[in-house]
């Protein structure tokens, strides 16, 4: 009751502050780019049109999953480095999220989500892959290696969502009725700046330049509906079948997170190196929920760490 108490009063607030998005008048909608880029993709896996980056290598494919409301950005500090290794490195932008195609109406639960980007690995032709996901991405990667167990060499997940948790302040926010609507109104920069510094421990991250990069997305026709679908399906009791059989995963696998997240609790890092058979916990001191943008030096070591012992 405190949270909602809290919303509301943020709802009254908003209202009265000009440039919101109400009283500085619409926000305008962001353009989708038409054509592939340097490491840029585009291809059709059931039905939608998906972007992906990719950095060529000869040594094994290494997909890398986003969060909730990020896409294929989230690794460009981390992904090209990881190609200049000799590891093909793949980062897709999930169905509603990035550049990718985001359809009105279309479920956007985990599973869903999950199932897109192993139709997207069929359309590039990837069979095998170790799997890199965080928050959201981190939660598909361990359905998938549930699922799709053969498709799968590995995993490292990154303060991976998946257990029961206190929502985030803008999840729980969107949540509400009628809230997410009124997302859409008062949506702007200024709203990706204070979720931005949430999820980073030291603020100064918090560049105009990435700010830009997150809005520009999120401002793409269908983007904000589809992150509200993302967020109202989030049921961790949905979950739970899927947690039972954790146990059963067998493949290599790395933990890692933020030691200061305050989006997805250290604790539930530690969850899952017990409940993943032979899973390895990392944890990075003074860092947040994004340790591949924060803390991309000492990500990249761990991945190249265990690719190396693990997943070649």
């Amino acid at each position: 009751m405190k949270r909602i108490g809290m919303i509301i009063c943020v709802l009254i607030v908003l209202l009265c502050i000009p440039g919101t998005g109400v009283c500085g008048g619409p926000v305008e909608v962001g353009a989708l780019p038409s054509e592939s880029s340097a490491n840029g993709r585009f291809v059709e896996a059931g039905g939608i049109r998906y972007h992906y980056t990719e950095y060529p290598g000869d040594s094994t494919a290494i997909i890398m999953i986003h969060g909730f409301s990020s896409s294929s950005y989230t690794w460009n500090a981390v992904a090209p480095r990881l190609g200049g290794e000799g590891y093909h490195v793949f980062a897709p932008d999930m169905k509603g999220f990035g550049w990718s195609d985001k359809p009105t109406g279309a479920p956007y639960d985990a599973v869903t989500l999950m199932e897109g980007i192993h139709e997207w690995m069929g359309a590039v032709g990837i069979d095998r892959a170790v799997l890199v996901g965080n928050s959201l991405g981190g939660a598909v990667a361990v359905l998938m290696a549930i699922r799709y167990p053969e498709s799968v060499k590995g995993l490292v997940l990154i303060d991976a969502a998946g257990y029961p948790q206190e929502m985030p302040f803008i999840v729980a926010f969107i949540r509400l009725p009628l809230a997410g609507e009124f997302t859409k109104l008062i949506f702007g920069r200024w709203m990706v700046r204070g979720n931005l510094k949430e999820v980073f421990y030291d603020t100064s991250f918090v560049t105009d330049e990435r700010v830009d990069a997150y809005y520009e997305r999120l401002n793409t026709p269908g983007a904000l509906d589809a992150q509200m679908a993302v967020a109202r399906s989030m049921d961790p009791e949905a979950f739970a079948p899927y947690r039972a059989r954790f146990k059963d995963i067998t493949l290599p696998t790395l933990v890692i997170w933020g030691e200061k997240d305050a989006w997805v609790p250290v604790q539930n890092g530690y969850r899952y190196a017990n409940d993943i058979p032979g899973a390895k916990l990392e944890v990075i001191p003074r860092c947040g929920h994004m340790p591949q943008e924060e803390m991309p030096d000492r990500t990249v070591e761990l991945i190249l760490d265990f690719m190396e012992k693990n997943a070649d």
